[in-house]
């Protein structure tokens, strides 16, 4: 008996103790998860860094501004979840230096039952990215003196959005992209999509290290670039069709897009943006990526996109607001507001 008890124990000792706290239990699963995961990878990080370097040609920025009359174009979208039905509201807003001046369509709304066969999140995507291609051709017809436009976005788009939201809503969005890229040609007025937290892997594919890491291009590039260098030139397309042998949205956009990945920043927890520009404008890359180091005051991001974001940003406080007035709206006609019910209900208003 004594030995039977004397083994209990010893297996006693091999099993943890229940935990009596599970934040300090979840505490200790993250430290423990994340940072022997760094450990392990860092090498191995470190190794394809230098190879990247190696591997492609890596130029020098300089703090110059070439260019005077300058927009930044951006668009926001919030998505309002009733109980009855879903809401959102998608507006765009273009930003013109150095006047400070803003231009703007009409918002647009759409709405949705929680039973519809598609994802309504994408739909909303798609709009908004249509709204705001239309937004910047809009000022453009208007024959405002630019020199340049800066798409606060990509002009390089992957397979998702050949799935997303509707078929006209997506053909909506190409014609939007082709009209836009087809007024600044004509013209004579460049233009450039930045990407702030790209997470493609096209230069991976491009480079042929698909096969070797998981990371995407900007990780890597964080650890590749220093701050104030750019690399050369890549095709997306291609990148695209390495990985997936089909790339229908950029198809379908009738100017070819290249990019360039960028460090704008010192800051150690910001990865390098990506400049989309259209082949006509591959003559000012250089300028285009200078522009956006001599600006980048805020984040590593160049102040028209900055200027254009803080403008258009429908934020879900704002969204909280208008729907307290809603309420009263309602029950001041019907005397009723379970008509407008949020989904959220337990949880407070859109988590505000």
């Amino acid at each position: 008996m004594l030995a039977v008890k004397e083994k209990l124990i010893a297996q006693d000792k091999t099993i943890p103790a229940s935990p009596e706290n599970l934040s300090l239990s979840l505490r200790n699963l993250i430290l423990d998860e994340i940072t022997e995961n760094v450990f392990e990878q860092t090498p191995i990080v470190n190794q394809l860094a230098t190879r990247i370097r190696n591997e492609i040609i890596i130029t020098p920025l300089t703090k110059r501004e070439d260019y005077v009359h300058v927009i930044g174009v951006d668009a926001g979208s919030q998505i309002i979840p009733l109980a009855s039905k879903q809401y959102a509201v998608i507006g765009a807003l273009a930003y013109s230096l150095p006047d400070g001046k803003r231009f703007f369509l009409n918002p647009e709304s759409l709405s949705e039952s929680y039973s519809a066969q598609y994802n309504f999140r994408s739909q909303v995507d798609v709009r908004r990215e249509a709204r705001l291609y239309e937004t910047a051709y809009r000022y453009l017809e208007r024959g405002s003196e630019t020199e340049l436009i800066f798409i606060d976005g990509p002009l390089a788009y992957s397979n998702w959005w050949q799935t997303a939201g509707k078929e006209a809503d997506r053909q909506r969005f190409i014609n939007a992209i082709n009209r836009l890229l087809r007024i600044c040609k004509e013209s004579g007025i460049a233009i450039a999509g930045i990407v702030k937290r790209p997470s493609a892997r096209y230069l991976i594919h491009v480079l042929g290290l698909n096969k070797e890491t998981d990371f995407t291009d900007s990780f890597l590039m964080l650890h590749a670039l220093k701050p104030g260098e750019m690399t050369e030139i890549f095709s997306p397309r291609m990148g695209l069709q390495m990985a997936t042998k089909t790339s229908p949205i950029m198809d379908a956009v009738d100017t070819p897009i290249y990019s360039s990945y960028v460090r704008l920043t010192k800051e150690w927890q910001i990865p390098p943006v990506r400049i989309d520009v259209p082949d006509f404008c591959l003559d000012q890359l250089d300028g285009i990526a200078n522009y956006c180091y001599s600006t980048s005051y805020w984040n590593g991001i160049p102040y028209p996109i900055v200027k254009a974001d803080e403008a258009v940003k429908v934020t879900k406080r704002f969204i909280s607001d208008v729907y307290s007035e809603v309420l009263g709206r309602v029950s001041r006609v019907n005397g009723e507001i379970t008509q407008v019910a949020p989904f959220w209900g337990e949880s407070g208003w859109m988590g505000v």
